[in-house]
């Protein structure tokens, strides 16, 4: 393989490279602002429902399915 040609793939494979690391870490940023914002409006409706105890059997499985999103998306207790 020539020299001008070895070089050529070489750019080729790093500017791919580099591109794809790029999306990647920003689609990580992204997610991550994502879920600390979705996190702070599941934290403030599960307290709103954990500071007066719901009375219907609906708004017991809200606050269940709520007190469930929070930890499986890790959300700060607090």
């Amino acid at each position: 393989m020539r020299r001008q040609t070895w070089y050529w793939w070489a750019a080729l494979l790093a500017s791919s490279l580099t591109t794809g690391f790029t999306a990647v870490a920003i689609s990580l940023h992204a997610q991550a602002e994502s879920d600390r914002k979705f996190c702070t409006l599941i934290t403030t409706q599960d307290d709103a429902w954990s500071e007066t105890t719901p009375t219907t059997v609906t708004g017991k499985r809200v606050a269940e399915a709520m007190r469930q999103l929070r930890r499986d998306l890790d959300c700060p207790p607090e």
